[in-house]
């Protein structure tokens, strides 16, 4: 699977803005592990500690393995990975409410959500009245540097890797490595790697079938080619057995679909997914109408909440995981499916 794509700036500002139109989203349940009385499973006894943690910015060091986790990541990608150890942090961003691929349960079973959205950054204050033992801070966008590492680092010892630098599988190893569950870690990888299989297996159908992904933000931000070569959407249709149109190699994540560019998002399926709640000026276009996709009544369009301007899908894309990713296959091999019959 790919790694987690960098959004361009206007991009990054429409998720922003759509993530502010409600504080929470309610979660639909899923098989990610319910909340326990413990915040750990218990250790695999393969780790000594202490344990130093090395970043770009210093080492600190664990002196005991943590029970106590505050993680400090908007995305929801650690959270997500804690979780999938059969964990539960005391300190979450409350973004993690948007995740359909949770138990209610366990989101319940949270102590403290900060309010948070993409890019955003929580105060040392705040962190610190958690009273963490460890601090996660992995595949992160919020700002980081030497100064924040040295306040949170008075705080509790800090976990850290930048944005685009793991992998989901080796997040979730990694963190598993710090909490002594690495078995526990490896086997939430498989087990998210053999569901992907298995969808794929599933749909034979799809193998040498084109298929795009077109994210459609209000108008203010227009709509983005989402599967686009190297893009986390591309590399779950390959995961899937399809092929990208030759026009996916032509988009960046920067470019607009608009004017001369509608045409080229045709494809055997296209999936349109809405991103807040103005998207009409896109998904009624005489371009879009002209599209030979649309034309022949093969596009998924996948709306958000009209509550709240989130789209499941195209959030997920932005929090893969051990959870999610099975997740988002199964979503994805549905609108195929129903593309395509």
């Amino acid at each position: 699977m790919s790694r987690q794509i960098a959004r361009s700036a206007a991009v990054a500002a429409a998720l922003g803005t759509a993530l502010a139109l409600s504080a929470c989203a309610s979660p639909s349940a899923s098989s990610a592990p319910s909340s326990t009385d413990t915040l750990l499973p218990a250790a695999e006894g393969a780790v000594s500690y202490p344990l130093a943690l090395d970043t770009p910015f210093g080492e600190t060091t664990l002196d005991e393995r943590p029970e106590r986790i505050a993680i400090i990541t908007a995305s929801t990608v650690d959270t997500d990975a804690l979780i999938a150890l059969g964990g539960l942090p005391v300190f979450a961003p409350s973004t993690i409410e948007r995740n359909p691929w949770l138990d209610e349960d366990t989101v319940a079973g949270i102590d403290d959500l900060w309010e948070s959205e993409a890019g955003q950054d929580v105060s040392a204050e705040a962190i610190a009245a958690s009273d963490p033992d460890l601090i996660i801070n992995l595949a992160a966008y919020e700002t980081f540097d030497q100064g924040r590492f040295d306040k949170l680092s008075a705080i509790a010892p800090i976990l850290y890797a930048p944005a685009e630098e793991l992998t989901w599988q080796e997040l979730t190893r990694t963190l598993g490595e710090t909490l002594d569950l690495a078995e526990t870690a490896e086997k939430a990888v498989e087990d998210a790697e053999d569901s992907v299989a298995a969808t794929r297996e599933a749909h034979p159908e799809f193998a040498g079938r084109t298929a795009a992904h077109v994210i459609v933000y209000p108008e203010e931000w227009g709509a983005y080619y989402a599967s686009h070569t190297g893009a986390d959407t591309a590399a779950l249709f390959d995961e899937l057995g399809f092929d990208l149109p030759p026009a996916a190699a032509e988009f960046s994540e920067e470019d607009v679909v608009a004017g001369e560019l509608v045409g080229m998002i045709d494809a055997d399926f296209l999936l349109l997914s809405t991103f807040g709640t103005d998207s009409e000026y896109f998904l009624e276009s005489d371009l879009v109408a002209n599209v030979p996709v649309v034309r022949d009544g093969r596009v998924i369009v996948d709306d958000a909440d009209p509550a709240t301007g989130i789209n499941s899908f195209a959030w997920g894309l932005n929090v893969q995981s051990p959870l999610s990713v099975p997740w988002l296959i199964d979503q994805l091999a549905a609108f195929g499916a129903e593309s395509l019959d």
